[in-house]
């Protein structure tokens, strides 16, 4: 079973994942202080409201004849507390339940005469339809006369305190949100950054914005500004000083070329003419690469379709049994001799190992459809698995590979691969069902132009 990752990978949704634990920690924190300060508050103002009533129910009572103090206590009810007269004990237990005993320090607080009275407290359960914790009390004033008084609310209005959090609740949501958003927006300059970084060396020179974001977002644009403009002076160094040897070994080779005309034996003749062709073409094959490998060259509207379709006629002229399927018209913008060099290696390769090969263009090549897909298929011995990745790279070959009949320096998958990349696209090489090898040049469906 696959671990769940909790923890986020985006810059992005880490601070927004800190923010939301800060702001439940804040919401818990604060519903808790809440809540202290209403009871605190609730309970002091029923102790108030409690210990005026009773200073005057008191002074009624005293005054009033003993027939009449029963329903004078019951006119001074209120909706929030019921007074009532009690003769003989009271059925208050003793003493001061340490719940209320905030409630009765309001009291003799507000009116400290009361304090001189003998007074029983409790927090009784309200009835079944009416839950919660109800004060219930009595004060004495005379022997054996008592005044009762009970809430007729619950001592913590949980009401008043759930619509507080609930607004708390709310107020913590927009903080949230409205943080979330500026997180976002600020993160935006480092995606830009993060995808115009992966671009390096497959496409043209990126150039970072050095003026937008936090300072310590300029410092790395400046940096990968920097950093590419050695890349490209080093490159260009090595890339310049390979090419000058390349071309300038031309000229020895064809003077090698009419010296060879001049052997009286023809096999030794043949044989190092051979020689020399082979050298010609694999020095070709590496100006190639490098050229490929520049991406410098100006791209302009390039028919893929009539690109294939003339590969694949001059491939059969050639002997080779090659295929084409798809559009009669796929516009790219592109660098046409780099493509045509890519198309051409392929579907070399297919009539070298596989005899014979199939041509086909698609304008939704992909997993999702983002590429332009040109693939070639064959049916020869294929590659091994785990050779798939080796063999696009400069100078590798397979063992099978390695023979007189086929010469070369294994650049032609390489070729292949910098022209995808420099397309915006990629080169994938996968093992057909039954035999034979799929090699599929995907360029990125940005560059299309038109299609029929």
């Amino acid at each position: 079973m696959a671990r769940r990752r909790l923890w986020p990978k985006g810059f992005t949704g880490q601070v927004i994942l800190v923010l939301a634990l800060v702001v439940l920690v804040q919401f818990v924190a604060g519903s808790m202080l809440i809540r202290t300060g209403e009871t605190h508050i609730q309970r002091t103002d029923q102790g108030k409201r409690i210990a005026e009533q009773l200073l005057i129910a008191e002074r009624i009572i005293r005054t009033a004849d003993s027939g009449d103090r029963a329903r004078l206590l019951d006119s001074l009810s209120t909706i929030h507390t019921r007074l009532s007269l009690i003769e003989g004990t009271p059925a208050v237990p003793p003493g001061i339940d340490p719940e209320a005993a905030l409630i009765a320090s309001s009291i003799f607080e507000f009116e400290p005469s009361l304090a001189d009275h003998p007074i029983r407290m409790t927090l009784a359960p309200g009835p079944t339809f009416a839950p919660g914790r109800r004060l219930a009390g009595a004060i004495q004033i005379e022997e054996d006369l008592w005044i009762g008084f009970a809430t007729r609310e619950t001592v913590v209005n949980w009401r008043l305190l759930l619509e507080t959090s609930i607004r708390v609740g709310l107020i913590a949501l927009f903080v949230l949100g409205s943080a979330a958003l500026l997180v976002r927006t600020m993160s935006m300059p480092l995606r830009r950054l993060s995808d115009n970084a992966q671009l390096i060396g497959t496409a043209d020179r990126i150039l970072f914005d050095e003026t937008a974001g936090p300072q310590e977002m300029r410092e790395v644009s400046r940096a990968l500004n920097a950093m590419q403009a050695r890349l490209e002076g080093v490159i260009d160094q090595r890339t310049q000083a390979l090419l000058a040897v390349g071309h300038d070994l031309r000229t020895p080779l064809s003077r090698l070329r009419l010296r060879v005309d001049a052997i009286e034996d023809s096999a030794d003749r043949h044989a190092a003419l051979a020689d020399i062709g082979q050298m010609t073409r694999m020095l070709q094959e590496l100006l190639d690469f490098f050229e490929t490998g520049e991406n410098r060259e100006t791209r302009a509207p390039t028919d893929l379709s009539s690109l294939c379709q003339t590969i694949a006629e001059a491939a059969s002229d050639l002997g080779g049994e090659v295929s084409y399927e798809g559009p009669d018209r796929l516009v790219i913008e592109g660098v046409h001799d780099h493509l045509a060099r890519a198309i051409e290696n392929l579907v070399d390769n297919a009539v070298k190992y596989g005899g014979a090969a199939v041509l086909t263009l698609a304008a939704d090549g992909g997993a999702r459809g983002d590429y332009v897909s040109v693939k070639v298929d064959d049916r020869g011995p294929g590659v091994p698995p785990e050779q798939l990745d080796r063999v696009m790279r400069p100078f590798e070959r397979l063992d099978v590979s390695r023979s007189d009949n086929h010469p070369g320096m294994g650049l032609g998958l390489s070729i292949a691969h910098n022209v995808a990349l420099a397309h915006g696209g990629r080169l994938q090489l996968a093992n057909r069902e039954g035999g034979g090898l799929c090699a599929e040049l995907l360029l990125s469906r940005k560059s299309l132009v038109e299609t029929l």
